[in-house]
């Protein structure tokens, strides 16, 4: 959930931006004192991955929802803090400065906004508070053994089928897949297209089945990636963010969330 500035004193002239007031930045820090026992912060400087350890995550989540500050910059109407970036920027570099555990963030992070900005009121509904409370973590379905930065050449296939789209091919470089209990992902909807057209963009359930997530050893012996595989994947067409056939333009609208 936090970046890596665990050099940057949270407190430098930098820091000091509109937004920012002593009670809230007084208020920040006792939290973290208060919150971030030894334990915590053991995993916290124990950290090379993407992720802290999953009992360290669990706490420092349960920490964060009871003070309200899972989803800084969600609005508080869908249940996040409500912050500005300064606000977000200056909290973030303070749980670095002091070692938090890092949290699997592509739900609260990437998919919720894009959910609140561009999902339907039942999705709203549906997928926000499990992200808020833990319940749902998400992973990127993007690249694929033959569309790594090229995702335009990617090959996934949605077929059509009634109120399913049935789901063919392979996904590669997914980070955290074996933890999900979601994947947000781009699929070919339209088999005449290429490029960048005849894209969906769906939601997806990990415990679907027909599909199957294969952890890739890194070379620091880590399996923080997956290689996923769909195998006659059914999935309801109702699950999409967007238009069918325009889900690049979905992707596009993700990235400049993220």
């Amino acid at each position: 959930m936090y970046s890596d500035a665990r050099s940057c004193d949270p407190d430098s002239s930098s820091h000091q931006s509109a937004g920012l007031t002593h009670a809230f930045k007084e208020e920040v820090q006792a939290f973290l004192s208060e919150s971030l026992t030894e334990p915590l912060r053991e995993a916290g400087r124990k950290t090379t991955g993407l992720k802290s350890d999953p009992a360290a995550c669990k706490i420092w989540r349960e920490a964060l929802a009871q003070k309200g500050w899972v989803a800084p910059d969600w609005p508080t109407a869908h249940g996040g803090a409500g912050w500005t970036p300064e606000q977000r920027l200056y909290f973030e570099t303070a749980c670095a400065a002091n070692d938090a555990p890092i949290l699997m963030s592509s739900g609260v992070r990437t998919i919720g906004p894009l959910i609140i900005a561009h999902g339907n009121d039942e999705q709203k509904t549906h997928y926000l508070p499990a992200i808020l409370n833990g319940q749902h973590e998400w992973c990127q379905g993007f690249s694929e053994p033959q569309a790594g930065s090229d995702l335009p050449a990617l090959a996934l296939r949605a077929t059509r089928d009634g109120d399913e789209f049935i789901l063919n091919g392979t996904k590669l470089w997914t980070s955290f897949a074996q933890a999900a209990t979601h994947m947000f992902l781009l699929a070919r909807s339209n088999p005449e297209s290429r490029g960048r057209d005849g894209l969906v963009f769906l939601l997806v359930e990990m415990s679907r089945p027909g599909i199957k997530v294969s952890p890739i050893k890194c070379l620091d012996g880590s399996h923080e990636v997956s290689e996923v595989f769909f195998d006659n994947v059914r999935t309801p067409v109702s699950d999409r963010i967007g238009e069918i056939d325009e889900g690049w333009a979905v992707a596009g609208q993700l990235m400049q969330i993220a």
